[in-house]
């Protein structure tokens, strides 16, 4: 009987959020048609993607965007509400299983239809790349008519999804020949992100103060689609190297003593972990650790996912250190736990109280979690009095936005914190 009333309540669950999604696309039925929308989607570098594009477009014309928040219930009221003043609007679009893409993707009926990666997210309801291709494909599928699907020449999946596009196809790649070409890729911290890219029209030389060569990725799918809307190379190169990346992905923090945080916290889901890696396995300093957070897609008991992050880790940094619920899940060898090469912790509070009674002067500190850790207080912690120390608040964004980080309200009861994104006054030392 149980199992009955469990089926029928997640039947229900589901026909409601299905009903939902066709009312409120009902809703945004009648959008304008001056405006053309870009839709971005992939399992990861959607949203850097998103803000970088927005930046160089509204250089040349009024344009909006829809970022981070890229669900039904977010991007139907934001279409409905765009009138003919903007010329262009660019859509984060995620999903977190089958059958979602394609309501969205009809609603969005995207000008130029953007696919950054594909990689394994989601494991509990998408299980394998080929789930998530065939999900994330549907975006090309319902192009406007006219329309063009950008899509990445180094993912396997690119020939599949390619296929099934209702438009032009037009590619960007770095390992692989490409309509625009990423070539010339150098990051190595402290030094920033450059690259050349060669497109149809321009070639391009770009500086940008992004961290990392994996930042080619979003930096030349957001070229190659301002470059196919006809923004000319030079705007292209001013808007880029003006560009900051949004908070929590790679933001650069400097602390006292020369020390640098590179705050990598919204997602770490584990098909992308080696690149953070590698970035600090290039990176220049007198002594680098990477604290290892949340992972964004681990399932069951996490175990074989830590042990691999853990494996990915060694050799990147000098020190190595989990935390979280999952922390004890590393299973690194006596001679790394004895010799201080792998370090683990239960709570935040805990890691940023080691990393200041432990502070090197000139040291690179990697901090990779997903957002619902908060594993930047660890570094915020480093310069001011942080009161938040809560598990799980049930925000998403980071705490640099919230106002109650350094002074939490409480209920009445006083045994559980009340949140608000209400923006905040705290200053945070970037580079």
């Amino acid at each position: 009987m149980a199992l009955q009333l469990t089926s029928l309540v997640q039947r229900f669950g589901k026909f409601a959020r299905r009903r939902t999604d066709f009312n409120l696309a009902l809703l945004a039925r009648w959008r304008n048609r001056h405006t053309k929308y870009i839709a971005v989607t992939g399992s990861s570098t959607k949203t850097t993607t998103c803000s970088l594009l927005v930046h160089i477009l509204q250089s040349r014309a009024p344009t909006t965007g829809c970022i981070r928040n890229n669900a039904m219930p977010t991007i139907a009221p934001f279409i409905r509400m765009i009138d003919k003043s903007y010329d262009f609007a660019v859509i984060e679009t995620g999903i977190d299983g089958p059958d979602r893409m394609r309501h969205l993707a009809r609603l969005i009926r995207p000008h130029v239809g953007v696919v950054t990666m594909i990689g394994l997210e989601h494991r509990t309801t998408m299980r394998t790349t080929d789930v998530v291709a065939a999900e994330k494909g549907i975006l090309v599928e319902q192009l406007a008519p006219r329309g063009t699907a950008l899509l990445n020449a180094d993912d396997e999946m690119t020939e599949g999804i390619a296929g099934r596009a209702s438009g032009k196809v037009i590619t960007f790649g770095q390992d692989k020949p490409a309509d625009y070409q990423a070539v010339a890729v150098s990051a190595d911290f402290p030094k920033r992100l450059s690259l050349t890219i060669k497109g149809p029209k321009f070639d391009v030389d770009l500086q940008t103060q992004l961290v990392g060569e994996h930042f080619w990725l979003p930096v030349t799918a957001a070229v190659a689609c301002a470059g196919h809307l006809g923004v000319p190379a030079e705007t292209i190169a001013q808007q880029v190297a003006s560009f900051v990346t949004p908070i929590g992905r790679c933001t650069v923090m400097k602390l006292p003593n020369d020390r640098i945080v590179l705050a990598d916290t919204h997602k770490a889901p584990q098909h992308s972990l080696h690149r953070a890696f590698d970035m600090m396995r290039s990176a220049s300093a007198v002594h680098k650790r990477i604290v290892l957070g949340q992972l964004s897609d681990a399932t069951g008991s996490s175990t074989t996912a830590y042990r691999r992050a853990y494996r990915l880790a060694q050799g990147a940094a000098d020190e190595v250190i989990f935390v979280g619920e999952h922390a004890h899940r590393h299973d690194a060898s006596q001679d790394d736990i004895a010799n201080g090469r792998i370090r683990d912790f239960r709570e935040v509070r805990e890691v940023a109280d080691y990393l200041r009674d432990t502070a090197i002067d000139g040291e690179l500190i990697l901090l990779k979690s997903n957002a619902k850790l908060h594993l930047e207080r660890a570094a915020l912690a480093q310069m001011e009095t942080v009161s938040c120390w809560e598990r799980n608040c049930g925000l998403r964004n980071q705490c640099s936005e919230c106002e109650f980080y350094e002074n939490p309200r409480q209920q009445p009861d006083g045994d559980q914190a009340v949140w608000s994104n209400m923006g905040s006054s705290q200053s945070i030392n970037l580079l």
